[in-house]
């Protein structure tokens, strides 16, 4: 019966939803009870027509100048629109009028938190969790929303596993659980996550698909091929399912068995750039790079403006010693995506490997404005610059990279230099550095030096670290 009442209503909303619309082209407002207004503004918001639903909203306060629900609509309308002052009246009057109605408290929060008052939001969902009638699992699930949609994802997965201890079945909070513990990299509880909603909606092929994601994370290739199968096995026409096998075959090193698969995928989607790109890149795994090139400049023709394409040919120039014809694609990619610090890295390489030293260095230090954090641009610029006889400048380069960047592996090799240039005590004093930050990482140190195994200094200097005396 419950259903039938659902199907009433969805017809009664859908019908209620066309006499509205052809209201607004004649001009000619219409009467609609509470309940329709409802239905008609947020059928109108999940379209994404705020301005037409924002005129629902209004008429039906017009008409029903006391119906809360109206009042909370138009509330949450203005906080979408960015007009928090004005959605606050709105959200006073159902407060006056229901206090103990949840989504008035639940809103008030939510607009507390878009304008960055925190205290006060939590205040607002305190309030809801108290006046929640049995309803505490979704008003506590509503309010972990909330902070997602400031960007708060901890504190809105903390929520969310209230609203489940709660309410072990409460489907939306799982999903969302394995969603945003995935966006964070917690794989292991993502997995958890997504194999319990699957336990209660076994046919649900996005949570398949989603879960061989994670498990495609997580190095799990097997697990995530498995899901993938189970994704078409319920729903044959998602077809990046076969995409996503090919690149759970490629990541697992079965390059062969990767692009079969790619190709079954491109049968269903043969203008698909991305697909020839990872093609090439199997290509190039098995050390074919003719046939690379070949599916590259596939991807090239299909989408000129494919980066990775770009890329990858310059890779193959690369190889090949063809460094002028690998910079010029190298470049073609950068002016695609100049954000990307690996092409910059690259760049500089083969600009080393040219013999272009000033554009080498160029490449290098604009990688590192683009990502202060990608280590190996530092150690590459250190060592080009050791190559060309310039100790004191990757000295330099070196403690440049650790003002900004916070990675022991740079302070290692900046003690290796100094070593090599016999700056000891300089030297110890970055070891003590580096061993405090990270010790496990002193083999790096005797890879790249293998003479500091031998130097009884540097192994007292390493034995007081150990003995605590720092």
């Amino acid at each position: 019966m419950n259903e039938e009442r659902d199907n009433w209503r969805e017809e009664d909303i859908s019908e209620a939803l066309k006499r509205f619309k052809s209201s607004l082209v004649s001009g000619r407002a219409k009467y609609f009870d509470v309940s329709e207004f409802e239905g008609i503004v947020e059928q109108l918001m999940e379209e994404g027509d705020l301005q037409s639903s924002e005129i629902a909203a209004k008429q039906g306060i017009q008409i029903h100048p006391n119906a809360v629900p109206l009042h909370l609509k138009y509330a949450q309308i203005l906080l979408s629109k960015g007009k928090y002052d004005q959605a606050q009246k709105y959200l006073d009057f159902a407060e006056r009028v229901e206090n103990t109605n949840p989504d008035v408290h639940l809103l008030r929060g939510s607009a507390s938190l878009i304008m960055g008052n925190e205290d006060l939001a939590k205040a607002s969902f305190k309030k809801a969790i108290k006046v929640g009638n049995g309803e505490t699992d979704d008003i506590l699930y509503h309010v972990g929303s909330a902070f997602v949609q400031i960007g708060e994802i901890s504190e809105a997965i903390s929520y969310f596993k209230k609203a489940l201890k709660l309410n072990p079945k409460h489907e939306l909070a799982l999903y969302d659980l394995a969603f945003f513990t995935d966006q964070i990299g917690d794989y292991k509880n993502s997995i958890k996550y997504y194999n319990r909603f699957i336990d209660y909606d076994v046919y649900n092929y996005s949570a398949w698909f989603n879960l061989g994601i994670v498990y495609n994370k997580a190095d799990m290739h097997d697990k995530a091929i498995e899901a993938y199968e189970y994704t078409l096995a319920i729903n044959e026409n998602f077809h990046m399912a076969l995409f996503n096998i090919g690149n759970a075959l490629a990541n697992s090193g079965r390059f062969k068995e990767a692009i079969d698969k790619y190709r079954e995928f491109l049968e269903f989607d043969p203008d698909n750039d991305d697909a020839y790109c990872y093609i090439g890149e199997c290509y190039l795994n098995l050390d074919d790079q003719l046939l690379s090139e070949h599916n590259y400049q596939k991807a090239i023709s299909i989408n000129p403006e494919n980066d990775t394409a770009h890329f990858g040919v310059g890779l193959i120039m690369w190889i090949a010693k063809k460094y002028d014809r690998s910079i010029d694609y190298i470049n073609k990619a950068i002016k695609i995506d100049k954000q990307n610090s690996e092409y910059w890295l690259t760049l500089g390489k083969v600009s080393s490997d040219a013999e272009y030293l000033d554009d080498a260095i160029k490449a290098y230090k604009q990688g590192a404005r683009v990502d202060a954090e990608n280590t190996e641009i530092w150690l590459t610029w250190a060592e080009t610059l050791m190559k060309n006889g310039d100790t004191n400048g990757a000295i330099r380069i070196l403690k440049k990279a650790i003002d900004n960047n916070d990675d022991s592996m740079l302070k290692y090799r900046l003690v290796a230099i100094l070593l090599g240039n016999r700056k000891r005590k300089e030297a110890y004093e970055w070891l003590r550095s580096a061993m405090l930050q990270d010790f496990e990482n002193i083999n790096y140190l005797f890879d790249i030096y293998p003479r500091a195994l031998k130097s009884k200094q540097l192994k007292k200097v390493v034995d007081d670290f150990r003995r605590g005396d720092k």
